[in-house]
C-alpha cells in the first residue's frame, strides 16, 4: 500500500488503524460535521488522549528515576551495610529492643554422636542459633536421637548425663566441658536397660556424682556412680521399687550425698518420697532408704540442691479434687462410656523442706504453694539467705497444652514469701511481660557458682552467679530473663538470638551450658551470659 493511500471503508473495528497527524480512518457510521462540531474536534480529541498518556509515561519515568539511580549507586562499604536501620529489630539501640546477653564462648560445640551434615545459610533473623548461625528447627529432632538430662557445674567446669544408641543397645555415659565448652569429653557408665532416663549428675567438688536407674528381678535398682576425669567408682545399689515413675535425682554437701526418688506405698494407694544418703567420697556408708513426706500426703517428683549446711528437698502433693471424689463415693462412675480414660486433672501444689547434711529433716514439709492450684511442673535454684527459689507453671489443663501461668516463690528458712506471677498471666497487676504466654513450656532455673572454697565439695559454697529462668518451647525458641535473688524478673523475659531453640541445662557463675538437638546427635554450647545493665 502506498503511503497516501487510503484503506476501505468499514464498519468492523479489526479494520480500524490507530489516528495519526497524517491519517485518519474513516468510520461506517460517520456523520457530517455540524456548525458547534468542526471537522477538527475528532483528531483535536485523540491529540488530548495522546497528551495524556504521555504525562503518565513523563511522571513513570520522573517517579522511578531516584530508585534507579539508588540501585546502580555503588555498594555502601561494610561499616555502613553492617549498620542497621532505624527501627530495625536487630538494631541493640532500637527503642524497645534490648541488647544480646549471651554470646559463645568458644569457636564449636561439643558434639555427642554423629552430627548431620551443615546445612545451607539462610538470611540471619531475630531467631538465630548457637554463634550466630540458623536456629535450630524442628525438623533437626530424629528419632533414636541422644538424649541429655539435668546439667550441672562442678570445679572441672560442666558435667550431663546423656545416653545413645550404640554397641547393639543404649549406652549410658557422662559428658564433661571444660568451663569455656573448649574441651570435652565422654565417660561412659554402663549399657542401659529399658526404657530409662539418662542418668541424674551432680557436681562433688572436682568430681561428678551419677545415679541411673536399672531394672532388675524386684523391679529397679539405682546405681550411683563417682566420676573423676575417666575413672568411674561404683558404689552401692539401692531398690527402688516397682511404681512407673522415674523421677530421680541427687546432690552432694560437705562429705554427704543424697539421693532421692518416689515409690507407691505397700498398698499401692499413693506415692511417696524416699531418701537415703552415702559417703560423697567412697559412696560407702550408704543409709537405709526411708520416707520423708507426710505419710497422709501423695508425692512424687522429688528434687534436691545443695546449700551450706545441707539440702533444700521439694516434691509435688496432690489431692484428688472434692467434686470427683464425691462422684467416686457415691459409684457415679458406673457408666462406661462416661469414664473413659484421660488425665486426671487434679489440685496439686508444691511442697519443701530442709534437710542437714546427713540427709535428715531439720522441719516439717509445708506447702510453698497454694493447695488448690495446679502445678505441672517446676524447677528450683538457691536464692538469697541461703534459701531457694521455685518457678512453677500452673495450669488447669491437661500436660503438654498452652497457656498457664509461670510463677516463683522465695523459701528461706525462716519463712515463705507470697508467690508472684512472671509470664502468662493477663491480669493487669501482672507485669508487661505476662502478655507474652508461656505455650506449652515449662521452666528451669540455673544458677551459677564460682570454684568452691577449699575443701568444700558443693558449688552452693562458692560465688553465686546470676539466677536465670528459662522457658523451652517446641513451637519456637526458648525465652530467657534474669531473675534477682529473691525470684523476681530483671530485665524481662524475651528470646536471646546465641540461644536459638537451644535448652539451658547447667550455669556457671558467667556461662550457661545449652544443649541443641542436631538430628540424632546432640550439640553442647558454652555462652557467656550476664544479665543487661538497667538504663542501656
Amino acid at each position: 500500500m502506498e503511503p497516501n493511500h487510503r484503506a476501505p471503508q468499514g464498519n468492523s473495528s479489526a479494520d480500524r488503524r490507530s489516528p495519526t497527524a497524517d491519517q485518519r480512518p474513516p468510520t461506517a457510521d460517520r456523520r457530517p460535521p455540524t456548525e458547534d462540531e468542526p471537522e477538527g474536534v475528532a483528531w483535536k480529541g485523540a491529540l488530548a488522549v495522546a497528551l495524556v498518556v504521555g504525562g503518565l509515561v513523563v511522571w513513570r519515568a520522573c517517579f522511578t528515576a531516584p530508585e534507579d539511580a539508588e540501585s546502580s549507586a555503588p555498594a555502601p562499604s561494610s561499616a555502613t551495610s553492617a549498620a542497621p536501620a532505624p527501627g530495625d529489630p536487630s538494631d541493640p539501640a532500637a527503642p524497645g529492643q534490648t541488647p544480646p546477653r549471651c554470646a559463645p564462648a568458644g569457636p564449636a560445640p561439643f558434639v555427642i554422636g554423629d552430627a548431620p551434615p551443615a546445612p545451607v545459610a539462610k538470611d540471619a533473623g531475630p531467631e538465630q542459633g548457637a554463634g550466630g548461625g540458623a536456629a535450630d528447627s524442628v525438623e533437626d529432632l530424629a528419632p533414636f536421637a541422644v538424649e541429655v538430662g539435668r546439667g550441672t557445674a562442678f570445679a572441672g567446669g560442666f558435667a550431663v548425663g546423656a545416653q545413645r544408641e550404640a554397641e547393639g543397645g543404649t549406652i549410658a555415659m557422662v559428658a564433661t566441658l571444660s568451663a569455656d565448652g573448649a574441651q570435652g569429653k565422654l565417660v561412659r557408665l554402663a549399657r542401659s536397660r529399658g526404657d530409662m532416663d539418662p542418668p541424674v549428675v551432680a557436681g562433688a567438688g572436682g568430681a561428678i556424682l551419677a545415679a541411673m536407674l536399672e531394672p532388675n528381678a524386684g523391679g529397679r535398682a539405682i546405681k550411683i556412680a563417682r566420676i573423676e576425669g575417666e575413672h568411674v567408682t561404683w558404689g552401692a545399689e539401692l531398690a527402688e521399687g516397682r511404681d512407673e515413675s522415674l523421677a530421680l535425682d541427687i546432690a552432694a554437701s560437705g562429705e554427704r550425698a543424697v539421693i532421692v526418688w518416689d515409690d507407691v506405698t505397700r498398698d499401692g494407694k499413693r506415692s511417696r518420697i524416699m531418701l537415703a544418703s552415702a559417703d560423697a567420697g567412697s559412696l560407702r556408708s550408704v543409709t537405709s532408704a526411708r520416707p520423708v513426706s507426710q505419710p497422709s500426703t501423695d508425692a512424687e517428683l522429688p528434687r534436691v540442691i545443695a546449700r551450706p549446711g545441707g539440702y533444700w528437698l521439694a516434691y509435688i502433693a496432690r489431692a484428688e479434687e472434692p467434686a470427683r471424689r464425691a462422684a467416686a463415693e457415691k459409684g457415679d462412675d458406673a457408666d462406661e462410656d462416661t469414664a473413659a480414660a484421660g488425665e486426671t486433672i487434679a489440685h496439686q501444689w508444691i511442697e519443701v523442706v530442709p534437710l542437714d547434711e546427713a540427709g535428715a529433716l531439720t522441719a516439717t514439709p509445708r506447702a510453698v504453694t497454694p493447695k488448690d492450684g495446679h502445678v505441672l511442673a517446676y524447677d528450683l535454684t538457691l536464692g538469697e539467705d541461703d534459701g531457694v527459689i521455685l518457678a512453677f507453671r500452673d495450669d488447669d489443663t491437661p500436660s503438654g497444652s498452652i497457656g498457664g501461668r509461670i510463677s516463683a516463690v522465695l523459701v528461706r528458712l525462716g519463712g515463705v514469701g507470697e508467690p508472684r506471677v512472671l509470664v502468662g498471666d493477663r491480669e493487669q497487676d501482672a507485669p508487661p511481660e505476662a502478655a507474652l504466654g508461656v505455650g506449652a513450656g515449662v521452666p528451669a532455673l540455673l544458677r551459677g557458682a564460682g570454684a568452691p572454697g577449699p575443701g568444700a565439695h558443693d558449688p552452693a559454697s562458692g560465688r553465686a552467679g546470676a539466677v536465670w529462668l528459662a522457658i523451652a518451647n517446641a513451637s519456637g525458641p526458648t525465652q530467657l530473663a534474669a531473675l534477682t535473688a529473691r525470684g523476681e524478673l530483671q530485665g524481662g523475659l524475651h528470646a536471646e538470638p546465641a540461644l536459638g531453640r537451644g535448652e539451658p541445662i547447667a550455669a556457671s557463675a558467667e556461662a550457661l551450658l545449652v544443649a541443641h538437638p542436631a538430628g540424632k546427635a546432640m550439640k553442647l554450647d558454652v555462652l557467656r551470659c550476664a544479665p543487661a545493665t538497667p538504663g542501656k
